[in-house]
This record gives structure tokens, sequence and C-alpha cells, in this order.
């Protein structure tokens, strides 16, 4: 369904069903439909390449978990995995700066960040060299990231950015403004 469907499909009752929270009215449409564009972005810019040409996701755990989880006529809320931060601001190294902000303590997951590797190793289908084991392989990986990082890709904020609000806002301006236009022109 287009805008255009959603603000002809509005009824011509009062302006404030519009922003009334349920499902099937206009205003809760275009919030999903909006959300649901944002995170579609966020899941192709995961496909982006980094500066050495690796992809940014591992096991596809991020992109899936990217979801709408609560729509309001006044806001949107997405969740994400816990380490979505780590992917879009970075990490700094002890040896590498990589310019990203202090996330604070890790997270309390199921996983160390060691067992985390070693997981992604096999998800990945990363077989060790010969000689080396796939503990071996884990360790070395951890190692590699505490000293020198991981490199930002700002796969959030190079899809929600300030034209990308002001389009939403505009969006949902026209909804409003067309429902209370159909209001005035069709009273009681």
């Amino acid at each position: 369904m287009t805008d255009a469907d959603i603000i002809n499909s509005l009824n011509f009752g009062r302006s404030e069903d519009i922003l009334k929270n349920t499902s099937d009215n206009p205003m809760t449409e275009l919030l999903l439909r909006l959300t649901n564009e944002l995170i579609e972005d966020w899941r192709k810019q995961l496909q982006v390449p980094n500066s050495k040409g690796h992809k940014p996701y591992a096991t596809g755990d991020l992109t899936q978990s990217l979801r709408p989880v609560n729509i309001k006529p006044d806001s949107i809320e997405t969740t994400a995995s816990q380490h979505w931060k780590y992917i879009n601001y970075g990490v700094n190294g002890t040896t590498v700066n990589r310019g990203a902000p202090y996330h604070g303590k890790a997270p309390k997951g199921n996983l160390s960040f060691y067992d985390a590797i070693y997981k992604w190793i096999g998800d990945k289908g990363i077989v060790p060299d010969e000689g080396i084991t796939r503990e071996q392989l884990a360790g070395a990986i951890v190692n590699s990231v505490r000293m020198k990082g991981i490199e930002a890709t700002h796969f959030f904020d190079n899809v929600l950015t300030q034209q990308r609000v002001d389009e939403m806002g505009q969006r949902v301006s026209d909804l409003v403004g067309e429902a209370i236009k159909i209001v005035i022109k069709k009273p009681k």
C-alpha cells in the first residue's frame, strides 16, 4: 500500500481517529511502513563491504535481529542484537584508536568474547590452516580485535540521517494534513 493509498483509505471521521494507536489506522500503517523501510535499508547497508573488502556481517544474526518493537503515533522503536553498536560505531583497540566512543562494559550474555569468536568461526565455515586448531585461531582473532579494534561501518548512521528523518516527518505530515483537510471538507 502506497502513502497515497493510505491517505485514500482514510475514513471521514475525526482527525484524532488517525492518531489512535490501532493496527488498522492509517497512521500506524504509515509508521510501520516507514520503520520497515528503515530496517530494510539497514540490512542493505550491512551488506556493503568495509575498506578491506569484508562485509560487516558474520552470521546474519544482526541483520535478522533488526525489527520493529513499538509503533506509536508519536514514535517508532526498533530493536537489534546487543552488538549493533560495536558494528555501527566500531571499537577502539589497545594499539589502534578507531575514534569509537566508549561503549561501557560488555553486556552480560551467554557467551564470552572468546566463545562468540569460536562460534563465529564455525558459523562462517572457516577452516584453520594446518597446524592451527580452531581454539588457537579463536584466541588469535580475540587478541587481534583487542589490539586493533573493529572498524566502524556506520550502517545505522548512514541510513538514519537528518534528511531521512525530515522525509519521514513530511510523509507523516502529509498524512495528517490530508486527514484534517478531509474532516474540514466532509463535516458530519
